[in-house]
């Protein structure tokens, strides 16, 4: 399920380059109308042994802005989307937004539309185009270096692979029965990013890709997201 979230700004709202860490807490604010729930995301989630998923994701923000320095300026609207495959999380989300505004630190928006949407993947075979980076890793946790796989690196898809099972399994409660297929598009460079995320860095690819498997699974993945780290802000596709 997705929400999309427009904002019509009364003033220039300035926010840092790397703001997924704001637009992760405006989230968790607007689910605490029901703590329970908003508890259970922020602490523990959907789990699998150690792993734990959040089960929702959102794209970059998007409007009329200017980039100074190390603030980026939106002028006068803003938008972001949410997806998520928990239609609770989306209905929380919306109605508290539809009630209260979005916040972004001490700034409070009011002045909101929302649109819910319901699309679902119906194919068996999509070309994906990456709307906020995709990003898989490995961290040695005996030296604690954390290392970033790239589309050149066959270890990129087979460690995005892994990550779809897991996260699959944490929330259905069983293993998928066969596994997705992904492929760049060689013609269309994938370009790299690098953010930082309350002090730590990470590198993500955006780009455009091949993915193959069952239709449900395709499904999940575009309302859960593709690869790591979905609810900081990276995974979020749109199906060509």
């Amino acid at each position: 399920m997705q929400l999309s979230v427009n904002i019509r700004l009364e003033e220039p709202l300035s926010l840092p380059l790397n703001y997924n860490h704001i637009i992760q807490s405006v989230i968790y604010r607007s689910l605490s109308v029901m703590p329970d729930y908003a508890s259970f995301l922020h602490e523990q989630g959907y789990t699998n042994r150690k792993r734990q998923y959040k089960m929702f994701h959102f794209g970059q923000l998007t409007g009329d802005y200017v980039v100074r320095g190390k603030k980026i300026i939106f002028q006068s609207y803003v938008m972001l989307e949410v997806r998520s495959p928990e239609p609770l999380l989306i209905n929380i989300l919306a109605d508290n937004i539809w009630k209260n505004g979005i916040t972004f630190g001490q700034r409070v928006c009011r002045d909101v539309e929302l649109e819910l949407y319901d699309y679902t993947v119906e194919k068996n075979e999509i070309i994906a185009e990456m709307k906020s980076p995709l990003t898989v890793y490995s961290t040695d946790r005996e030296f604690g270096r954390t290392y970033y796989f790239n589309p050149e690196e066959k270890e990129f898809y087979e460690r995005i692979n892994e990550n779809f099972y897991r996260k699959y399994e944490a929330y259905y409660g069983v293993r998928p029965f066969s596994p997705i297929q992904m492929e760049k598009i060689e013609e269309i460079p994938a370009r790299k990013l690098v953010t930082r995320y309350q002090g730590v860095y990470i590198t993500g690819w955006y780009g455009t890709y091949e993915l193959r498997g069952e239709r449900k699974y395709l499904d999940f993945l575009y309302q859960a997201g593709l690869g790591s780290k979905n609810a900081q802000g990276f995974g979020m596709f749109e199906v060509m």
